[in-house]
């Protein structure tokens, strides 16, 4: 997450959605950005963003986030993990949990890999399922999208390149039980987004 006071905007980051770079664009536009993080959480939703900074704020700012394909996610955020230099807790867990990609899908769905089966949907809309966010980008076109962003908050930087995993092709990596556990899993993420393996 990122709160820009410059430029009015708050960015709710999630996972695998070129967060990284969009945070650093931000913060390129903003000095004053401190932090990225909530009591140790990055990745907070809309709706706990909008209890930390208030109704004030939270109106007043322009909210945005980006979205992925549930299925080239779930495989950018496992070879992000398991290709981590220097891995954090969860990266670890992941490494000892789930040595192959159908590892990672059929069972890291509990305790610290509770956070992968997460729709993304939860992260941008209210307690009654209706968006509370002002724009929702798509990673697959991120460069139109962020220019939509970069106009509104008359940021001055091109989007950079930040935190990408190499990996082959996301549909390469699936079975078909691995392609049905994920399309059930994020069934919500596949029918409000109009995603398609």
């Amino acid at each position: 997450m990122i709160i820009s006071h410059k430029t009015k905007a708050i960015f709710v980051h999630i996972q695998r959605t070129a967060g990284t770079s969009i945070e650093l664009a931000l913060r390129r536009e903003d000095g004053s950005i401190t932090g990225d993080s909530y009591q140790g959480r990055i990745h907070l939703t809309a709706q706990e963003l909008r209890a930390v900074v208030g109704p004030q704020t939270w109106d007043g700012y322009y909210r945005f986030a980006f979205v992925r394909n549930p299925w080239d996610r779930l495989v950018s955020w496992y070879f992000m993990c398991v290709q981590a230099p220097s891995p954090n807790r969860f990266q670890r867990y992941v490494v000892d949990n789930a040595p192959t990609f159908t590892d990672f899908v059929t069972k890291t769905t509990t305790g610290m890999g509770e956070k992968t089966t997460r729709n993304q949907l939860d992260f941008v809309t209210g307690p009654d399922g209706n968006l509370i966010v002002d724009f929702v980008g798509r990673y697959e076109r991120l460069a139109d999208d962020f220019a939509i962003v970069r106009k509104r908050l008359g940021l001055a930087h091109d989007l950079p390149r930040a935190n990408a995993s190499a990996h082959v092709n996301y549909r390469d990596c699936y079975t078909e039980e691995t392609r049905e556990i994920v399309a059930q899993r994020f069934a919500r993420d596949v029918r409000y987004f109009g995603y398609q393996f």
